[in-house]
């Protein structure tokens, strides 16, 4: 992958999943056993605590030396079913206690503070939309982080395909993923927070008429098969 934006250290992986773990169990403070229970549109299998619990068994298991398997689906499945039963605020203090082990390995290993760290961010927006406000987007570094990752799984996708490159463009950060020459292009520097809505289109956030909707150039044709690792959403999620 080519890109002109800033690279992050573990340490500073580390700091953000940090900073994010903060605030999110902080929100979850503030809702009722009702609230817990709101579908995420993203994730429809999981309601809030699922979500929470999600993140919280991926921290308590890397901190625990508990890599994933070969049937990766089946661990974090596994993961939320195991703390169904536990009411939010036993899960929350069960990720405070894993946090600070957890932190130490991801600053030493940036195959798992990149994707654990981005999966966390991403995560904090699903629940900020399952609540119906609005996203913490006052880091700028953290959503290039999320972004930088966002690329590189991108570019693994479409370079294996063989099919060329993307270049996706917010205001004057690039990246281009894929091999060979750009085929395709989006730019949204016109948006309101291109770094964010880019975090999202990639990531499987947005319905497959929002991303039709946006400004593409080029053979989208080749590419857009290759934008999404999961399921898209049946509905437009607005953020």
């Amino acid at each position: 992958m080519k890109s002109n934006a800033p690279k992050f250290t573990p340490e500073q992986h580390a700091d953000v999943y940090t900073d994010a773990c903060s605030r999110f169990s902080e929100r979850i403070s503030e809702l009722s056993v009702e609230d817990s229970l709101i579908q995420i549109q993203s994730c429809p299998d999981w309601n809030i605590h699922g979500l929470l619990s999600h993140v919280t068994g991926l921290c308590v298991a890397i901190s625990q030396g508990d890599a994933p398997p070969a049937d990766t689906q089946n661990w974090v499945d596994q993961q939320v079913i195991s703390r169904k039963s536990q009411t939010s605020a036993q899960v929350v203090a069960e990720w405070n206690e894993s946090l600070s082990n957890f932190c130490a390995i991801a600053r030493s290993d940036m195959r798992l503070a990149m994707p654990l760290t981005y999966d966390l961010l991403v995560h904090e927006f699903d629940l900020h939309h399952a609540l119906k406000t609005p996203p913490i987007l006052e880091n700028a570094d953290a959503l290039i982080l999320a972004m930088n990752v966002a690329a590189l799984i991108l570019d693994g996708d479409i370079s294996q395909a063989d099919v060329g490159s993307l270049l996706l463009v917010a205001n004057e950060l690039e990246w281009q993923c894929g091999s060979g020459d750009v085929i395709a292009t989006l730019d949204l520097s016109g948006s309101a927070n291109p770094v964010f809505e880019m975090i999202r289109l990639t990531g499987s956030r947005r319905s497959q008429n929002q991303l039709l909707a946006y400004p593409w150039q080029g053979d989208i044709e080749r590419i857009f098969p290759l934008l999404s690792h999961m399921e898209l959403p049946l509905h437009d999620i607005v953020e």
